[in-house]
């Protein structure tokens, strides 16, 4: 690892200016604590002066205190350490663990291994170790070079001359600049940024304002960091440490061309993401895993008429319609336990009092190394819009299928006719012999019995016909739909009894072959009537036209199927070519001369609503097959 890389972050202009104002040594050594902080390799720092009375060093910063040593502090005494850093100044960590002295104990049970200790006077005739601890991954080679820099340091701050050894040994490229800012010295590193250029051509290396820069670490005694200069597409960072005493200014840089574009790239990609998320019309949220906001977009007061700062610490759920509050809720934090995703439609209350409903896309944000759910991210957006249009979309389809149905029954009129007069004539065929059999009944017991059959059949044919009634008001009925779970074997007879009249008269017979204990479907029992009216007559008329004046038949079958339960119509007419099986459920379209080409697909879109599907095939010998499938009924109806 290269040594620069661990002195680019170190702030030396507040510990400089503390240095120079000469303060007590516990200040001076807390500021050079917080300095060498602020290096990414360092993990800990402590400054340490040598105490003769007691023969030990004593803690001076304000940082973690360290751990007594081991055995009778009475007995304690460093002058060991003292006396090896006095041959050696930058001490590994390991070594010092190992010496017969009180400090080594300290770090023992401290658990400090990779470090040095380092030898350096923050104050005139007070001698002192700093410790650093750094991290694993780092080197510890660039330390002792780091001390000699901290030395040097020390001597500007004091208004001593600087040496030039500290220049050439510098791995970073530096230089030494008058107070106008031309060059005294500098380092081969800096020879090396310049290439094949001349020494006199150093200014292309340094900001254009550097002599402004200069003369302010002069004129005001303090370090100018992290100034940005470009070479060609490299970009360069430097620094300016004034020597006041000598009127001089040491410029260090480094090569900083990735990681200025990479801090560009990220702020432009912020910029962005703050563009995106204060002006998108959907609002995107955080929240906590039982659903308190923790922050919102501006969209917010857009849509439910709260600032964000009113929703952070707001429960969800006291926003949600009381009928979504408990099972919406509970559906989405255990989706985003199991699954991580979750997305849910729901009513959410505005700050008006009216309801809005949402469609939210939730996702989990999970703790590394546990899994658990730390937080979640939602965005969610209002499609009250959409509800109400498809709302109204549902409500022209069932005016249309209503309107349809009283059409249906004016073209069954005549079946419908027929299948009332017949009760109605034998009611009154019975009622009249009944009234013959009363005028001669004297103490006839067999006259007695003959009425009441008659006054028996009347109440039977009279039934009958207020049933046919029954079913007809039922199948005319207008209003809301009423989804519930339905028998589809029983839906699917009703059909066929609506429309026996019109197939006898076509001499086609329908086949009942569905099984009486099918699993019960969810839908709308009138309007899924009126579908398998639809399909049943369309295929008595593909019958007729392929069959006239002879019998045939269509059959009826269902089974399960996918999930769904599968009731299939299956005629012997002539069937349909490709080019109208493309176009068979498309509006309006039909090869009837009197017809209107909307049965089809309405009653695909009948069978959709519902959640289910409409589909036709070539059936064998010819003809057709229409297959409706639906959802099995759900288990909570």
């Amino acid at each position: 690892m290269k040594t620069d890389a661990h002195l680019s972050a170190v702030p030396l202009q507040s510990w400089l200016r503390i240095q120079r104002e000469a303060p007590p040594l516990g200040e001076r050594a807390e500021a050079l604590r917080q300095a060498l902080l602020g290096c990414p390799q360092v993990r800990q720092a402590w400054y340490l002066a040598w105490q003769p009375a007691s023969r030990t060093y004593a803690q001076m910063d304000d940082g973690p205190r360290l751990p007594p040593g081991m055995g009778d502090p009475l007995e304690a005494s460093d002058e060991t350490l003292f006396a090896a850093l006095g041959e050696q100044p930058s001490l590994p960590f390991d070594a010092l663990r190992r010496m017969p002295c009180w400090l080594a104990g300290r770090l023992r049970r401290a658990a400090l291994h990779h470090g040095q200790a380092l030898a350096l006077q923050l104050q005139a005739g007070q001698p002192g170790v700093l410790l650093l601890q750094v991290d694993e991954a780092a080197g510890l080679e660039w330390l002792p070079w780091l001390r000699e820099l901290l030395v040097q340091m020390v001597e500007l701050a004091s208004g001593l001359a600087r040496s030039a050894p500290l220049l050439s040994s510098d791995p970073q490229p530096a230089l030494l600049l008058d107070a106008e800012a031309r060059l005294l010295e500098s380092n081969a590193a800096l020879q090396g940024l310049l290439g094949e250029r001349a020494l006199t051509q150093v200014g292309e290396l340094l900001p254009v304002n550097h002599l402004p820069l200069v003369r302010a670490c002069l004129e005001q005694s303090r370090a100018v960091e992290s100034v940005e200069a470009q070479d060609g597409e490299r970009i360069l960072i430097w620094s300016f440490i004034p020597d006041g005493a000598e009127r001089r200014v040491l410029a260090r840089c480094r090569e900083a061309t990735r990681e200025v574009r990479e801090q560009r790239e990220a702020a432009r990609a912020r910029r962005l993401y703050r563009l995106i998320t204060e002006n998108t019309t959907d609002l995107i949220s955080r929240h906590t895993p039982e659903g308190v906001f923790l922050d919102a977009t501006p969209a917010s007061w857009t849509l439910l008429g709260y600032w964000p700062e009113e929703l952070r610490g707001m429960a969800v759920d006291s926003l949600l319609h009381p009928q979504d509050q408990l099972q919406q809720a509970k559906q989405a934090r255990e989706a985003l336990e199991q699954d991580g995703y979750h997305t849910m439609t729901y009513r959410i209350r505005h700050r008006d009092g009216h309801y809005l409903w949402f469609e939210t896309a939730s996702r989990a944000i999970r703790e590394t190394y546990t899994g658990a759910v730390v937080e979640v991210v939602s965005v969610s957006r209002d499609i009250t819009a959409r509800i109400q249009a498809e709302e109204n979309k549902r409500r022209l389809e069932d005016e249309l299928a209503h309107t349809t149905r009283l059409i249906t029954l004016g073209e069954l009129a005549s079946g419908i006719a027929h299948e009332i007069n017949q009760p109605l004539a034998a009611v009154v065929n019975y009622a009249s012999a009944s009234q013959r059999y009363l005028q001669g009944i004297g103490g006839d017991q067999a006259g007695v019995d003959k009425v009441g059959q008659g006054l028996a059949r009347i109440t039977e044919h009279a039934n009958h016909a207020s049933a046919v009634i029954k079913r007809l008001r039922a199948f005319l009925r207008k209003g809301q739909r009423r989804m519930q779970a339905l028998d589809l074997a029983e839906v699917a007879r009703e059909a066929v009894r609506l429309c026996n009249w019109e197939a006898g008269t076509a001499q086609v017979a329908v086949s009942d072959v569905l099984p009486d204990n099918l699993p019960p479907v969810f839908a709308d029992r009138v309007l899924l009537e009126q579908v398998l009216l639809n399909l049943l007559r369309n295929a008595i008329d593909a019958n007729r036209e392929r069959h006239p004046g002879a019998p045939s038949q269509v059959r009826l079958e269902a089974g399960e199927a996918d999930g769904c339960l599968a009731i299939r119509v299956i005629d012997q007419g002539p069937g349909v070519s490709d080019e109208q099986m493309a176009k068979l459920f498309t509006p309006f379209y039909t090869s009837k001369a009197d017809g209107l080409g909307l049965g089809l697909s309405m009653s695909r879109s009948i069978i959709e609503g519902f959640g289910g599907a409409l589909e036709a095939s070539p059936a064998e010998g010819g003809g057709l097959c229409l297959e409706c499938r639906l959802p099995l009924g759900r288990d909570d109806v």
